[in-house]
């Protein structure tokens, strides 16, 4: 069995493609997944929801057939009670997925690991009252117009990568730890103190999106790996082969 050699994070991305290019694909992908995924993935009514969720699936069982050495289609995921993905049979690998806009990331590694992007936009305010800790609303407060938007940004994706990180989700409040800025990153905060086993970074994928991880392991990789609708497909037609 090949398991990955390291701890260290690994991030794949694929971006959304044109519906017409889309559905001349789409079959070339549903038919490597296992028929209760594909099953899951057709329940989508809108078309981006579709392709962001195939894209997903496909992707992440590519990267796990090219690290387990199996077939794409015979990898069994399950989801944790809190809904975190995770192989069935192999504790040696780990990942995550988040998608937003146009973009779709994977992050794997041999520990660990929380990934979250987001587009963009402009921020409705009233929800870092809501769901930031006092002290990451009031940097915020100190910052204006596109700083204050990007920060905002920075927070939300890297507080959900970790809330991901641990399987939780919205389960845990927001606003129970604290995400701070130090000269060389972010730390996280909990009960006054530094966590020194979390570690956040963050990839400049694509100049509208904020792309954060977080993870056990302080290796990763600097810059995402690209990959096409295309080259995915062949991908997942070598996984299939094994």
């Amino acid at each position: 069995m090949i398991i990955l050699s390291s701890v260290m994070v690994e991030i794949y991305a694929i971006k959304k493609v044109p519906e017409k290019e889309f559905e001349k694909r789409k079959m070339g992908l549903l038919d490597f997944l296992p028929p209760e995924s594909a099953e899951s993935i057709n329940t989508f009514k809108k078309p981006e929801d579709f392709q962001r969720s195939l894209l997903g699936e496909s992707l992440l069982r590519a990267l796990l057939s090219i690290k387990t050495g199996k077939p794409a289609q015979t990898i069994s995921i399950k989801r944790s009670a809190k809904g975190k993905p995770m192989l069935k049979d192999n504790k040696s690998i780990h990942f995550n997925i988040s998608h937003s806009g146009d973009w779709v990331v994977v992050a794997v590694s041999g520990n660990e690991v929380g990934i979250d992007i987001e587009k963009i936009r402009p921020p409705h305010y009233r929800i870092a009252e809501r769901y930031f800790s006092k002290h990451e609303l009031q940097t915020l407060n100190e910052l204006q117009d596109e700083e204050k938007k990007n920060y905002f940004f920075d927070l939300w994706t890297l507080k959900e990568s970790y809330l991901k990180l641990l399987g939780k989700g919205l389960t845990k409040s927001l606003g129970s730890f604290t995400i701070a800025r130090t000269g060389s990153g972010f730390e996280l905060i909990t009960n006054s103190e530094k966590d020194e086993t979390i570690h956040f970074f963050q990839m400049a994928l694509d100049p509208n999106y904020k792309l954060s991880v977080c993870s056990l392991s302080s290796e990763w990789n600097e810059k995402a790996t690209l990959i096409t609708i295309d080259e995915l497909i062949n991908k997942m037609n070598d996984g299939k082969k094994r």
